[in-house]
C-alpha cells in the first residue's frame, strides 16, 4: 500500500510575535516573583519564598485576564489585530 504524505502549511505569524500588553504584564510580574522567591531561598526565610511564589501566581493570573480583555496576541486592543 502507498502512503500519502501529509503536509502541512504553517500559519503566518502575527507581526508582533507576542510583544503585548499582556505578555509583557505576565512576565515582568513573574520575574519579580522569582527574585523575591530567589532572595528567600537564599536567605532561608521561607515566607518570603511563598509569597515570591505567590507573586508569579498572579502574574499569572494577570496575563490571562488581559489576555480574555482583549490585550494579548490578536485581541481586539491590540495592534495588529489580524494575520
Amino acid at each position: 500500500m502507498a502512503e500519502k504524505q501529509l503536509t502541512l502549511t504553517p500559519e503566518v505569524p502575527y507581526p508582533n510575535h507576542g510583544n503585548t500588553v499582556a505578555a509583557w504584564a505576565l512576565v515582568s510580574i513573574t520575574v519579580i516573583g522569582a527574585i523575591i522567591a530567589a532572595v528567600g531561598f537564599d536567605t532561608f526565610h521561607w515566607p518570603v519564598v511563598i509569597a515570591g511564589a505567590v507573586v508569579m501566581v498572579v502574574g499569572v493570573i494577570v496575563g490571562i485576564v488581559l489576555r480574555a480583555a482583549g490585550y494579548g496576541q490578536g485581541g481586539s486592543k491590540t495592534k495588529y489585530k489580524h494575520h
